[in-house]
């Protein structure tokens, strides 16, 4: 774990831009499986929870929004991460955040059963070693009337089945700490990929991997989410799951492992 923590905190140091990303919070809201989701809860009592929070832009987002446009109240937010970013927009969310600090690879979420209405997680599964352990710590902490959403770099998107035609290496497939160029084509690409470091990805994901994943642990599949826009959400870049709980008792976990 030191070194993962060691590798992270150069990463949130060394890039002022990491952690920042923006995604398609708009789009996200006005599914169907989201707007469902906002007809079961009690919107003035609204509590949620954000694993991998970064610098917290997803959360002031989402937050924002959903205050704006449903009249949504939250009455507590908490995040998760193993590093604690400089840098962070979280002082500008409300109700001010709760921030848990701690590696989710193998161990236990801080959190009761069924203790949140919402929990989102973005681009942290490529990261992991045990993922399913995380997405049955998701489904436990997820109330019944519930959402869980996911998302993960999609190896199977556009660019990508271009890139395998030609023997290259898929954007966002990782195979060192130092460059993501090597094996990328079109190598004339190569230098506007150099200013852009490794974020630590052990995982690929598809479409259909990640669904059977989440609903393996747990949780029925609600909904793609096209991240950063699209008309074929799984074509994207970056793809989102939308999950509701299964009915019945949460999969057991199994023993938390220090990582």
């Amino acid at each position: 774990m030191q070194i993962e923590s060691k590798f992270y905190e150069n990463l949130h140091h060394g890039d002022a831009q990491y952690g920042l990303s923006r995604y398609d919070v708009g789009r996200l809201i006005k599914m169907s499986a989201f707007r469902r989701w906002l007809g079961r809860i009690e919107k003035s009592k609204v509590q949620a929870l954000d694993i991998g929070y970064g610098k917290g832009q997803f959360l002031l987002d989402l937050t924002t929004a959903l205050s704006a446009s449903h009249q949504v109240s939250f009455t507590r937010l908490a995040v998760v991460d193993l590093v604690k970013s400089s840098g962070s927009v979280l002082d500008r969310v409300s109700p001010q955040p709760e921030f848990f600090q701690q590696s989710v690879d193998g161990q236990k979420l801080p959190f009761g059963d069924e203790s949140f209405d919402l929990v989102t997680c973005n681009h942290v599964l490529e990261h992991l070693f045990q993922t399913e352990h995380l997405v049955r710590e998701i489904r436990r902490v997820t109330r019944r009337s519930g959402l869980a959403v996911i998302s993960v770099p999609n190896i199977a998107a556009w660019m990508n089945r271009i890139a395998l035609l030609f023997g290259g290496q898929p954007l966002g497939s990782e195979i060192g700490t130092e460059s993501v160029t090597y094996g990328f084509w079109p190598g004339f690409l190569k230098g506007r990929l150099k200013r852009f470091n490794p974020s630590g990805h052990i995982r690929d994901f598809t479409p259909r991997s990640l669904r059977d994943l989440t609903t393996g642990c747990g949780f029925d599949f609600a909904g793609w989410w096209a991240q950063n826009g699209g008309l074929i959400p799984t074509l994207m870049r970056n793809l989102g799951i939308l999950l509701e709980p299964q009915s019945g008792p949460a999969a057991p976990t199994g023993p938390a492992t220090q990582t």
